[in-house]
C-alpha cells in the first residue's frame, strides 16, 4: 500500500538525503496590530505569524519560511520579512478597501468599520512541517468569513505534499467514501437528501487538499461554501492511523 503508516511515510519522504537529518524548525511569533483609517472607512488589522527563526539554517526552511509568508499576507511572489509582509498586506487591503476619495458617491456612502485578523502555528510531524493559518474578517456584507488554511511540507526538501504524494487513485476512492461516512455519522444522516436538509452539498464532499497530517492522522477541513452552505458552519473530518492503514 502507499501509505500504510505515517512513518513509511517519513521514510519516503527522507529517501535520498539520510546521510543528515533535516534541520528541525525553530518558531517564534511575529505579531502586527495596526487600525487604518481614512474616506469613511476604517479597519482593525491583527497578525500572528508564525515565524521559521531558523529559516536561513537551510534552503528548505527558507522556501517554506518563504512559502508560509506569501500566504499568511496573501502576498504573491513576495520577498521580504514578516514585517514587511504584514506593511504590505495592510497597504494592499486598504487600498482595495478605501473608495476613491473623488468618487461622487462616497460622501453617500456610510462609515463602516472592517476588521481583518489571522494568526498561524507549525508543528513537526516525523519528517513534515505541518502548518495551520486560521482567518476570521468582516469588510462589510451580511456577515463575516473565516476559515482554516492547511499546508504540508517536506523538512528534507521545504516542498509541500499533497493527497498525490500519500494515495494512490484507489486509496483516493475509498477515502472519498470513508469521509462520506464520517460526515454522515456525525451529522445523523443516511442519504444525500438528507445531507441536503441539513445543509450540505453532497457532491462536494470528499478528498480536499485542505488536509493537516498530525500524530494520530489526518484531519481533512471543510470551510464555509466548501461543502455545504455558510449556516453550516466548518466541518472536520479526521481519519485515524488504524483507518488509513486500511485503505
Amino acid at each position: 500500500m502507499k501509505f500504510r503508516t505515517l512513518a513509511l511515510l517519513a521514510a519516503a519522504l527522507t529517501a535520498g538525503s539520510c546521510t543528515k537529518r533535516p534541520v528541525q524548525p525553530q518558531f517564534t511569533v511575529v505579531s502586527a496590530d495596526s487600525l487604518v483609517s481614512g474616506n469613511g472607512f476604517s479597519c482593525d488589522f491583527e497578525y500572528r505569524f508564525a515565524s521559521i527563526a531558523n529559516a536561513e539554517d537551510s534552503p528548505a526552511l527558507a522556501a517554506i519560511e518563504r512559502a508560509n509568508i506569501g500566504r499568511f499576507f496573501e502576498l504573491e511572489n513576495f520577498e521580504g520579512t514578516p514585517r514587511e509582509a504584514a506593511s504590505a498586506a495592510i497597504r494592499q487591503v486598504t487600498s482595495d478597501m478605501t473608495p476613491p476619495e473623488n468618487a461622487a458617491e462616497s460622501s453617500a456612502r456610510p462609515a463602516w468599520k472592517g476588521e481583518i485578523s489571522a494568526e498561524s502555528e507549525g508543528s513537526v510531524v516525523d519528517t513534515l512541517l505541518c502548518y495551520v493559518i486560521t482567518r476570521s474578517s468582516y469588510t462589510g456584507g451580511a456577515h463575516g468569513i473565516y476559515g482554516t488554511e492547511c499546508y504540508n511540507y517536506s523538512l528534507a526538501g521545504g516542498y509541500e505534499i499533497t493527497t498525490a504524494d500519500l494515495f494512490t487513485e484507489a486509496q483516493l476512492e475509498r477515502l472519498n467514501r470513508l469521509i462520506r461516512e464520517d460526515i454522515c455519522e456525525q451529522y445523523g444522516v443516511r442519504s444525500n437528501e438528507e445531507l441536503e436538509t441539513k445543509g450540505f452539498f453532497p457532491e462536494y464532499i470528499g478528498v480536499t487538499e485542505n488536509f493537516l497530517v498530525t500524530p494520530e492522522g489526518i484531519t481533512f477541513y471543510y470551510n464555509p461554501y466548501d461543502i455545504g452552505c455558510y449556516a453550516l458552519g466548518s466541518v472536520e473530518v479526521s481519519v485515524s492511523r488504524e483507518q488509513l492503514a486500511g485503505l
